[in-house]
């Protein structure tokens, strides 16, 4: 029986001191300028005008008065409360100052200043006395080499961005929590929502990282009721399980995490490393990272503004079946591509719902995508009339509608805002995404519809599968939530054996509940022979050796051993090949086992990445796995709602089903498998590099799975 999930082991994000930074009670500005262009002024400029009621105390031993504020010549001369202090000093001043933030009770410094671990490891050691003095004083540090933060719904004001004096052009339609390892992608993104009707509030951007991790912000920011989007611009991870703690958290209250993850390429991820000092771990890591919990993964900035505007503004779908209703049949077949492409179904109408859609406008095309013709246009009641019927009949999950330029032009603008009010008063929760050139007032008066207006079908359809992917993920979390919740506590797992070779591999996953073939460790050619005949079939027989992982490339197996006989002599051809390629290797003896060839080949395996932990690999086996790298992975430990997702989310998983005739394969056996090597894989972090079960055969349904090889590779402390 397959173990449940186990707990995972977790560095907590550490949220201590973020409500003083995004709501402090007092801002002192170290540094401060007279000048409100300048890195030391815009500070106190922006917080002046932002209606922040706290304390504000410029900090300047020349001046009096800074912008028209009572200045002080150090912060242990403001005798008021000083929960959030801005060094805005070149960096051999840090230290001292730092050092007197913290003798005045300071809860957080955030450090403009540059000249730190980015610049290699003069920096880092002046890094290191920095979080040396604030530790002391148990005060946190955003930055070094960073723009700061900003909350402009209490007008706290700790960056010198010039974003923050930016007005905005477009209303906002809601806000979007943002947290950027890069102060420029933070600023732009800024920028960019204030053209475009995007709230970035409260942001902040972390710099070096040398205490404030982006992970910490996201945790905090999952945590904060009024924030409903969180936004990210990551660029590497040094610990692993502070992230994934902060996502658990995003994720358990249903807070969707939109991010840009940089570095897919060699190139890229040279320069994220050399940026602000972060490290870039494996991307595949990163990708099962975020389908674990549920993370959504864009691609490019236009694509986080279009999701983030979509979540803010439309309804999740329920499934992932779409319906596509235009005006134009070009336009549906591209969005019908489009959706091939997204991973949506785009299901055929019943029948009975067809001839509805005949009986409401005859000439209209009435398969999917479904073609209202030109009269679109000219009959406000015909699109709310295709509309309910599809969504009444149960037919579609989600509606993307094509609708030209109708929102641009009259007599068409008001037409297309009555039509789809008339729309969405019968269906207040049905996703619906509108497509259409269009004036501002209409857009935004279909955005007051929580209809979504995109300007493309290809980018409508391509949102609408993100958000649906989502959608999904979020359910099956919760189906898992609810699952686990009823499952029995892990069982405990085995310890690694002392010795690695096939057998001590396959015992120990065997009793960490993987199912394993029967086989037996003989020592001559007499007992070889003796286990075949039990056997009564043909059998393998290998060589035993902690010091030869790859028997196939000394001669040390042989498959199909049909008797007595050829056991015998293929037990005393096997040693005396594997002792002529190896002649110092340790020999254990020879393991005899049934060839087992009723199943599906597939591969299961760890590694022990060094960000993130332990990451499981599933794939089928043969060229699959190795030409068409046709796997997937995920982050131990984890349940079978988990497993049961790996399973299906890979390229071949179609031949578990069962095809030309075959029948479906065992893959209850094979995701309990997965979570059994997930929960061990977890329990011994960081004392292997890599466990590989392969092949590991998913036999007919009923009959079970077994493991027919193993290897762990032990890890090497230097």
């Amino acid at each position: 029986m397959p173990h449940p999930v186990a707990e995972a082991p977790a560095t907590a994000a550490n949220t201590r001191g973020l409500d003083a930074l995004f709501d402090p009670r007092g801002v002192a500005i170290l540094g401060a300028s007279s000048d409100p262009t300048k890195i030391g002024g815009r500070p106190l400029r922006f917080i002046k005008e932002s209606g922040y009621t706290g304390g504000i105390y410029p900090i300047n031993p020349k001046s009096d008065e800074v912008q028209g504020v009572k200045a002080y010549a150090s912060i242990e001369d403001v005798d008021g409360v000083v929960d959030l202090a801005v060094i805005a000093l070149p960096a051999k001043h840090v230290l001292s100052s730092v050092e007197s933030c913290g003798k005045q009770g300071v809860k957080v410094v955030t450090i403009f200043s540059a000249g730190f671990a980015e610049m290699g490891a003069e920096g880092l050691a002046l890094q290191g006395q920095v979080l040396e003095i604030a530790g002391r004083y148990g005060m946190r540090v955003l930055g070094p080499n960073c723009i700061g933060s900003m909350n402009a719904a209490n007008g706290a004001v700790g960056t010198f961005a010039a974003s923050v004096g930016v007005p905005f052009v477009v209303e906002p339609l809601a806000k979007v929590a943002l947290v950027s390892q890069s102060g420029a992608i933070a600023s732009e993104w800024v920028v960019n929502g204030k053209q475009t009707g995007l709230n970035f509030d409260p942001w902040l951007s972390t710099g070096n990282e040398a205490d404030i991790q982006l992970a910490d912000v996201l945790a905090h920011l999952a945590a904060d009721d009024s924030v409903e989007i969180i936004a990210a611009y990551l660029e590497g991870c040094r610990d692993g399980e502070r992230l994934r703690q902060a996502l658990a958290v995003a994720q358990e209250n249903g807070k969707p995490v939109v991010v840009l993850k940089v570095g897919r390429s060699e190139v890229g991820a040279t320069a994220a490393a050399s940026h602000t000092a972060s490290l870039v771990g494996s991307d595949q890591v990163f990708d099962a990272l975020f389908d674990q919990y549920g993370v959504i993964r864009v691609d490019s900035m236009a694509e986080l503004f279009d999701v983030c505007y979509a979540l803010s503004v439309g309804k999740l779908p329920q499934g992932d079946r779409l319906g596509i209703l235009t005006g134009s049949g070009g336009i549906g077949i591209i969005a019908a591509d489009e959706a091939a492409e997204q991973g949506l179904q785009v299901p055929t109408p019943s029948q009975a719902l067809q001839d509805e859609l005949k009986a409401i406008w005859p000439p209209a095309g009435v398969g999917n995508p479904v073609d209202l013709t030109a009269q679109l246009m000219n009959d406000e009641n015909l699109l709310p009339s295709f509309v309910d019927a599809c969504l009444k009949d149960g037919a579609f999950d989600s509606i993307v509608m094509g609708l030209t330029y109708m929102g641009l032009l009259e007599p068409w603008t008001d037409l297309v805002v009555r039509a789809l009010k008339l729309a969405r008063e019968a269906h207040p929760e049905a996703p619906i995404f509108a497509t259409t050139l269009s004036t501002p007032e209409v857009k935004r008066a279909v955005e007051e519809l929580n209809i979504p207006v995109f300007d493309d079908i290809t980018k409508a359809v391509q949102i609408m599968g993100r958000v649906t992917d989502y959608a999904l993920r979020r359910q099956r979390f919760e189906k898992s939530r609810a699952a686990e919740a009823t499952q029995a506590p892990a069982a405990s797992v085995p310890a690694l054996p002392e010795v690695f070779t096939e057998v001590t591999a396959k015992a120990f996953i065997s009793e960490a509940g993987v199912p394993v073939a029967p086989e037996v460790v003989v020592s001559s050619a007499a007992e070889a022979a003796a286990a075949q005949e039990r056997v009564g079939g043909p059998v393998v027989l290998k060589v035993v050796s902690p010091d030869i992982a790859h028997k196939t490339e000394v001669g040390g197996v042989v498959l199909g051993v049909a008797t007595p006989e050829e056991a015998a002599e293929a037990h005393d051809r096997i040693l005396e090949s594997a002792r002529r390629h190896e002649p110092d290797a340790r020999i254990d003896g020879v393991l005899v086992a049934p060839m087992i060839t009723d199943g599906i080949e597939t591969i299961l395996g760890v590694v022990d990445d060094p960000t993130f932990g332990p990451v499981v690999m599933f794939g089928l086996g043969g060229i699959f796995v190795e030409v068409l790298k046709d796997v997937t992975y995920r982050l131990a430990p984890f349940g079978l709602e988990t497993a049961h997702e790996m399973i299906r989310e890979i390229r071949g998983s179609a031949m578990l089903d069962g095809v030309r005739g075959a029948a479906p394969a065992d893959v209850d056996a094979l995701a309990g498998a997965l979570v059994a090597l997930s929960n061990v894989a977890a329990e011994h972090r960081s004392r292997f590099d890599s466990i590989e079960v392969n092949p590991f055969l998913v036999r007919p349904q009923g009959h079970g799975a077994a493991a027919l090889d193993a290897l762990i590779t032990e890890r090497v402390t230097p």
